[in-house]
């Protein structure tokens, strides 16, 4: 079994001799190939990645794709899958670092099972953010709809670093992130949810997630960030009806849960915008009293947080901040 690891790179100079050396540490015996994607950055980072690489002698086949512009990391993602020829394709971002053990604890289940999707856990460090918890037991295996509903509650993280994904899976199912958007692991990681037939855990830590100043991560919030939080709704609802998946009832409330998370992040993190955010809402998510229902099943609770979708503007405004000031209160 061979493993591809694609590493984007974009200004890290300071950060990505750290990251390769913590792939050339790789205690896994397998075949490993890791492929780094020039993606058009204008310091020195890819002169230190050829320095760093430029006489190892180990098993690791190291590798150089580029683009001949900066096209975002959405773009150097597609372009590592691309260009990856291992039966498993893991993303490690070029400021941050694996485990040693990272590969081969993640390749381990694989020997009696090739899964779609083989998670590890994670540690944060560089500031005090809190980290969302992997929830699912050590080898636990989601099959089906428990991928997706797991997800749904947040058992297993959103990010799409630290994970094995099959290639013939992303290949099958025409899997690519989606390009020129900030967050767009949102919208990967539920797409994954929705379409994969196997997941299975590691709950071993397997990666180093490095928070800077700087990282799209820790920047207050924008209208950049608000424009593409709405887009990846959409899309979520549009790959949901191509899929046949709108009446699920986890497609449909992992949707309109992230929908009222952004409303709240909106209404918090830049209430000007709050408005103009909702009303593009609107019109791009278009919804019914009947598709609610069909949905959400007897249950009234989510029926009552999605109402303010079927209401006229000025009375949806008035309800939708009463249920904002719940939330907060639950959350």
């Amino acid at each position: 079994m061979k493993i591809s690891v694609v590493v984007p790179v974009y200004h890290v100079a300071q950060y990505v001799g750290d990251c390769i050396r913590s792939v050339m540490r790789q205690t896994w015996q397998g075949s490993l190939e890791c492929i780094f994607v020039d993606d058009g950055g204008t310091d020195d980072s890819m002169e230190v990645v050829r320095q760093t690489i430029q006489g190892y002698q180990g098993p690791i086949d190291f590798r150089i794709v580029g683009h001949d512009r900066n096209r975002g990391l959405s773009a150097a993602r597609n372009t590592g899958i691309e260009a990856a020829t291992g039966d498993y394709i893991y993303f490690l971002d070029s400021d941050d670092e694996m485990t040693p053990d990272c590969i081969e604890m993640l390749a381990r289940p694989l020997e009696t099972e090739r899964y779609d999707v083989v998670l590890g856990d994670y540690r944060i460090v560089g500031t005090g953010m809190p980290k969302i918890p992997l929830m699912l037991s050590d080898g636990q295996v989601l099959r089906g709809g428990e991928v997706i509903h797991a997800y749904r509650y947040k058992d297993w993280y959103m990010m799409s670093v630290n994970k094995l994904y099959r290639t013939v899976f992303l290949m099958e199912n025409r899997l690519r992130f989606m390009e020129g958007i900030i967050h767009e692991d949102e919208l990967w990681s539920f797409q994954i949810a929705c379409l994969a037939k196997s997941l299975v855990a590691v709950r071993q830590e397997t990666y180093i997630y490095k928070l800077r100043e700087g990282s799209i991560t820790v920047r207050d919030f924008s209208p950049r960030r608000a424009e593409c939080l709405n887009i990846i709704l959409k899309e979520m609802c549009d790959f949901a009806d191509l899929h046949g998946l709108q009446h699920n009832r986890d497609v449909h409330n992992t949707i309109q849960n992230l929908r009222i998370d952004c409303l709240n992040k909106v209404q918090h993190g830049a209430p000007a915008l709050f408005r103009d955010f909702y009303r593009d809402q609107r019109r791009m998510m278009s919804s019914t009293w009947l598709n609610c229902c069909r949905a959400n099943g007897s249950d009234l609770k989510k029926q009552v947080r999605d109402m303010h979708m079927l209401l006229p503007l000025p009375l949806a405004y008035p309800y939708l901040h009463q249920m904002l000031r719940y939330y907060d209160k639950q959350s």
